[in-house]
């Protein structure tokens, strides 16, 4: 997390390692997780204002691709959002880097994954790309569809 650079990827500040638990601090983002965000605040924002989040993400995205790194756990629960509404892409700890193959894929032999984000593939063959992010963003702005009201156009 500490090699990323990009506007819309949560900036990693330190690491606690002399107490327990071990504790990774970042910067503070004022509204939370997108999830409890919209909930919060449901037709207090603009289409355009929510446009532009949903861009953020896409953004943070295509760098982590483009770093050759796949997420695996993109969800609302994991976008943070600041005071000026930018969003962040948050929690790698299911992030993992790709070959240098752009076919390249990484495959996980255990432990659990969020089916509910997760490709079809990705669920079948646990194999996870860029393409399997780019299922769960499309999750996500489903999920951010259902969370507003009309009352926000």
């Amino acid at each position: 997390m500490g090699q990323f650079d990009h506007p819309n990827i949560i900036h990693l500040e330190g690491v606690v390692t002399k107490s327990k638990p071990v504790m990774i601090v970042t910067e503070y983002m004022e509204n939370g997780s997108l999830d409890t965000f919209l909930k919060k605040n449901d037709g207090q924002f603009t289409v355009i204002q929510l446009v532009g989040m949903l861009r953020g993400i896409a953004a943070g995205m295509k760098y982590l691709s483009d770093m050759g790194y796949v997420h695996r756990d993109l969800a609302a629960r994991n976008i943070l959002i600041n005071s000026n509404l930018v969003c962040k892409v948050s929690d790698f700890g299911l992030s993992r880097v790709l070959e240098d193959d752009p076919e390249a894929a990484y495959t996980t032999r255990g432990g659990k994954i969020p089916i509910r984000w997760t490709a079809p593939e990705a669920i079948a063959f646990r194999k996870f790309t860029s393409a399997s992010d780019v299922w769960s963003y499309g999750i996500v702005i489903m999920n951010t569809d259902r969370q507003i009201s009309m009352t926000c156009i």
